[in-house]
């Protein structure tokens, strides 16, 4: 166990231990992605991602203020988060190539607002933004779940920056 740090990152050591500290809470993986009015499209892999209520339902995810996504998100209506499968662990690479490239050969279809949403995701969130509120250095998007599905197949797991499949104990 390593000693207790500053409650705010003084540093880069300190910003790095916090974001080692946080890495080892499990997540998924999740890729949102909106379009604007315009057409332009745009997504990234994230693993803010969190139910908030059932009655409405809704989520919330982060967006980091120096992502070059922010300015189509910031105009967007509507997203939608796909949660990446297990089987979906090759599109990794793709999703993370250059803004222009990123959905580029990757499986997609139109969601709510044209929202591109990946094929044989785990699950699929399509939601109308209901707010956005800035928190340090992340947009904090709360959505309006409008329609949603899930498949069978077991989700992509993350922990400490490593990919992997999600095995339960019985």
């Amino acid at each position: 166990m390593t000693s207790p740090g500053a409650s705010r990152p003084a540093d880069d050591h300190q910003a790095r231990e916090y974001r080692h500290a946080l890495g080892r809470f499990p997540t998924g993986v999740a890729f949102v992605s909106a379009r604007t009015a315009n057409g332009e499209a745009a997504g990234l892999l994230i693993n803010s991602f969190t139910s908030v209520s059932l009655d409405p339902p809704m989520v919330l995810w982060c967006l980091g203020l120096t992502s070059r996504t922010r300015p189509v998100f910031a105009v967007a209506p509507t997203f939608a988060v796909s949660v990446l499968s297990e089987s979906q662990r090759g599109l990794l690479t793709e999703l993370c190539r250059p803004l222009e490239h990123r959905l580029r050969g990757v499986p997609v279809r139109d969601g709510l607002g044209g929202a591109p949403v990946l094929e044989a995701a785990a699950a699929v969130f399509e939601c109308s933004v209901v707010t956005v509120t800035r928190a340090g250095d992340h947009d904090v998007y709360l959505g309006q779940v409008e329609r949603f599905e899930r498949c069978d197949g077991p989700p992509l797991a993350c922990l400490a920056g490593q990919y992997g499949r999600v095995h339960i104990a019985a």
